[in-house]
């Protein structure tokens, strides 16, 4: 009996033995199967081509070194493999673009209690793909108006106002000159048009071949992109490359003169002979500093597809500032013998 026992321990031992090495036999398998399929998948990605990712719908769209600068630093996004440029841009791609090619946090900010987007945007789900996006945004200073639709297309003049934001929350004070003001300046919001001349003066590509901003248009995925790129080159200390050489000036002789008028009003006049009637001069702007007032002007351009006859013309444009102050053309410009703001050639300053 003891011996039968004895006999029906052992099977029962080397049965179970059995058992545990199949199973570690099979276990050996399914990692050698795990460590193949991986080295495969490492192979594979190793030698597929670095532009595999690349957007298939931006080789022909001008802003394409920009968009590609930017999906290969991971900043954009497509479905479909594609880029979809000329689309545009929603205020919820708007405000993530943004905290995400900047880099912005929270992390230098305390709060007392964990801080929601819900908070600044009542309306705003906290579990939506773009939330802590506008979290971010709102309590650097990048935000946007309380009721805004995620959805809703951004408008050019407020994804520039938020992109200069942007780069000085980045930057911790970035700041830069004022450019010419575009040809439709009037249509350009007051609150945003500060940001925008900002940027002109910074390189960024924000006007069109006509010299127009198009503050109320949509802005395109695109130019998006484009002027995103434009200021990571400017917070990194990179200037922009500018895309084509500033054109020669069709005005010539500018000259500044001056007429008191009553009740300490002084009339201000810049004139400056053109090629033909079809061009003009206009005030871009005044910039006071101690007892100067600074006047910056612009070229006005031909209508497009007017004829006019080629013979010089006598062009002036008018303001108004106070007696108190001595109206002087740009110095910078009239000094360095280089065109005017608005491309205008140098001339002379009231006596």
């Amino acid at each position: 009996m003891v011996f039968a026992c004895r006999a029906e321990f052992w099977a029962n031992l080397q049965i179970a033995e059995s058992r545990r090495e199949r199973g570690k036999m099979t276990r050996n398998r399914k990692k050698s199967r795990l460590l193949a399929g991986g080295l495969a998948a490492a192979l594979l990605l190793a030698a597929a081509p670095l532009h595999a990712g690349a957007f298939a719908d931006v080789e022909a769209d001008p802003n394409a070194a920009a968009i590609r600068s930017l999906e290969q630093a991971g900043l954009l996004s497509g479905g479909d493999g594609k880029f979809r440029p000329a689309e545009a841009l929603t205020n919820a791609e708007g405000i993530a673009l943004l905290v995400k090619a900047f880099g912005l946090n929270l992390d230098r900010i305390r709060f007392i209690q964990a801080p929601q987007a819900s908070q600044y945007y009542p309306g705003m789900s906290d579990s939506a793909w773009y939330s802590e996006s506008f979290l971010i945004g709102a309590a650097l200073g990048v935000g946007l108006p309380k009721d805004v639709k995620p959805g809703a297309p951004m408008s050019r003049e407020t994804f520039a106002a938020l992109l200069l934001q942007a780069m000085k929350a980045a930057d911790g004070g970035w700041s830069g000159a004022k450019g010419e003001a575009p040809e439709d300046d009037s249509a350009v919001g007051s609150a945003y048009r500060d940001s925008v001349l900002e940027l002109i003066g910074a390189g960024l590509p924000l006007l069109d071949p006509s010299g127009n901003f198009q503050p109320k248009k949509a802005v395109s995925r695109s130019d998006a992109a484009a002027w995103v790129e434009g200021g990571r080159k400017l917070v990194k200390g990179i200037k922009p490359e500018s895309e084509s050489p500033s054109p020669v000036s069709p005005l010539a002789g500018v000259e500044l003169t001056t007429a008191k008028l009553a009740d300490g009003v002084v009339k201000v006049t810049v004139s400056a002979q053109a090629p033909n009637p079809g061009y003009g001069i206009r005030i871009a702007s005044i910039r006071f500093d101690g007892g100067q007032a600074i006047v910056s002007v612009a070229v006005v351009r031909p209508k497009p597809g007017q004829m006019y006859p080629q013979v010089i013309t006598e062009v002036s444009a008018d303001t108004y500032v106070d007696e108190a102050y001595t109206a002087v053309l740009d110095e910078a410009a009239a000094s360095s013998g280089e065109p005017l703001k608005g491309g205008i050639l140098p001339g002379k300053n009231a006596r």
